[in-house]
């Protein structure tokens, strides 16, 4: 149905800080609506939105002004601001594992599956190297820094501990502490290892890993690991 409702709608930025906008709906069903939005989202980001939503669309809180909902960013417009969005309802609870990264991006399972975490065509060498790791903005911009090591490094990608919390499927940009290079790298896998600390899986666009990291790595270009 195309109508326009006021809607109060909140999300996280990259770094994780908390941000709300006032806004309307161009349209809603049962099962979502679309709506502009100041805030740049990205697809598969959660929204918390407050509308008063007609009954024929609620699943619950039918007797409330407001209709309280989680959602998923489904689609988004390139151009703006203001960009329009379109959000899928989730309902009353955000998805596992909100609590821990709300800014992180949550996937359906009809969405294409990430490539599998061991699909490598070059050799990991264990080794440790300083590296500074950044996360972006959807306009490329750095909203989060720190520096860690990589625990192994092959021309397809590295693996290195980190407290960002990134979600997968996000890019994030790899670089030299000194400044000698910055690359970006393809979170391909996020997970806690056996000590506690939380790790990512990295994977170059192909072979665009810096040939002065493989030599730091002790891989000599023209190598096939």
């Amino acid at each position: 149905m195309r109508v326009g409702l006021p809607v109060r709608a909140g999300g996280h930025s990259a770094d994780g800080s908390a941000w709300q906008e006032m806004s309307s709906t161009a349209d809603a069903s049962y099962g979502g609506a679309s709506l502009s939005l100041n805030h740049r989202v990205r697809r598969g980001q959660v929204l918390l939105l407050s509308l008063p939503l007609p009954q024929t669309f609620r699943r619950y809180s039918l007797g409330e002004p407001s209709y309280h909902v989680y959602c998923l960013v489904r689609e988004t417009s390139d151009q703006g601001p203001p960009f329009r969005s379109g959000v899928m309802f989730l309902g009353k609870n955000p998805p596992r594992g909100f609590e821990k990264n709300p800014a992180g991006l949550y996937l359906l399972p009809t969405d294409p599956p990430p490539a599998p975490t061991e699909r490598r065509h070059h050799e990991r060498i264990e080794i440790f190297l300083n590296l500074r790791l950044r996360r972006l903005d959807p306009l490329g911009r750095a909203v989060q820094e720190e520096l860690t090591v990589s625990e192994n490094v092959g021309r397809g990608g590295l693996r290195v501990p980190t407290s960002l919390k990134p979600a997968k499927g996000e890019s994030v940009e790899v670089g030299d502490p000194g400044g000698l290079f910055s690359t970006l790298a393809l979170v391909r896998n996020v997970f806690v290892g056996k000590d506690g600390i939380p790790r990512i899986n990295l994977a170059f666009d192909g072979e665009t890993i810096p040939d002065t990291l493989l030599a730091a790595a002790g891989i000599h270009v023209g190598e096939s690991g």
